[in-house]
C-alpha cells in the first residue's frame, strides 16, 4: 500500500481560485505560482503544463459557473521521507462561491506561536497549523481575523490573507522575506496601486507601527480587498483603501 504524502507529511502544494461567470480569476498567476512552488519542493508537473492545462484541469472538474475551487498538487512517490519519486497528483475540491468579504470589524494580533521566515513560507502548503491555531484564537476573543508574527515577532500576514497598510497616502506590506504567503491577490493590488500613480512599498512591520496606521486591508484571491476596520480597536479609516477595491475584479 503506497504512502500518502499529503496526509501523512503535509508534502503538497495548493491555490484557491475564484470562478467567477465562468472565469477562473488570475489564472495565469496561479499557474505562475504553482509551477514556481513546484521547482522548489522539487516535483514533476507534466511536461505540458502551462495555464491552459491548468484551466482545462479544473474545468474539467466543476461545472458552475461560480465556484470557490481548491486545487491541490501532491507528490505521490513512496519511500517515507525521501521520495522514490517526483510524480505529482492532482486533486480539485469545490464549494459555492459566497459573497466577498468587504470588510471585517475587529482583528488583533495571534502571540502564542511563531511563522520561520523562509521560502517555504512563501508557499501554501500543507504546513498549516499556525493558521488553525490563529483561526482559533480568532474565534474564541470574537475577532474577525488574527494577524500572523514572524520568527522575530514582526507582522507577517493574517489566516488566510496577506495585509497591507496605508500611512500619509503610503501602502506598504511586509516583504516575502518576513515570512508571508506570496498571494496572488498581493501581486494584484501592488500593480494595481502603482498603475494609479500610488506609492507602494515593502516593509517590515510592528505591532506599534500598525497602531500608528491610517488605514489597514486584507487581501487574498477570493474576497479581493478587505477592509479592515479596526486593529486593537483603534478606527482605522477607509478612503484609499475603498478607491483600490472598487477597481479589484
Amino acid at each position: 500500500m503506497g504512502i500518502n504524502r499529503a496526509f501523512v507529511y503535509g508534502d503538497l502544494l495548493f491555490e484557491t481560485i475564484r470562478l467567477s461567470g465562468g472565469e477562473l480569476v488570475n489564472i495565469d498567476l496561479h499557474a505562475k505560482r504553482l509551477e514556481q512552488g513546484a521547482k522548489l519542493l522539487g516535483f514533476d508537473l507534466p511536461s505540458t503544463w502551462d495555464v491552459h492545462y491548468l484551466s482545462d484541469l479544473v474545468l474539467s472538474s466543476v461545472k458552475e459557473n461560480d465556484a470557490r475551487i481548491r486545487l491541490v498538487v501532491s507528490r505521490q512517490g513512496n519511500g517515507f521521507y525521501f521520495p522514490n519519486n517526483n510524480d505529482v497528483r492532482f486533486y480539485v475540491e469545490h464549494w459555492a462561491l459566497m459573497p466577498k468579504k468587504i470588510l471585517v470589524e475587529q482583528v488583533d494580533v495571534f502571540e502564542a506561536q511563531y511563522k520561520a521566515c523562509s521560502t517555504l513560507s512563501n508557499l501554501k502548503s500543507g504546513n498549516a497549523l499556525i493558521y488553525v491555531l490563529a483561526s482559533q484564537y480568532a474565534a474564541a476573543n470574537n475577532l474577525d481575523d488574527a494577524l500572523i508574527l514572524n520568527q522575530h515577532g514582526r507582522i507577517a500576514e493574517a489566516t488566510s490573507s496577506n495585509l497591507f497598510w496605508i500611512k500619509n497616502g503610503i501602502i506598504s506590506t511586509p516583504p516575502l522575506a518576513e515570512g508571508p504567503v506570496a498571494g496572488i491577490m498581493r501581486e494584484v493590488v501592488i500593480k494595481l496601486a502603482q498603475k494609479q500613480g500610488l506609492l507602494v512599498q515593502e516593509k517590515e512591520l510592528t505591532i506599534e507601527e500598525l497602531l500608528l496606521a491610517d488605514e489597514c486591508f486584507l487581501t487574498n484571491a477570493l474576497n479581493g480587498i478587505t477592509i479592515v476596520n479596526k486593529f486593537r480597536g483603534k478606527q482605522m479609516e477607509h478612503e484609499i483603501t475603498s478607491l483600490l477595491q472598487r477597481d479589484i475584479k
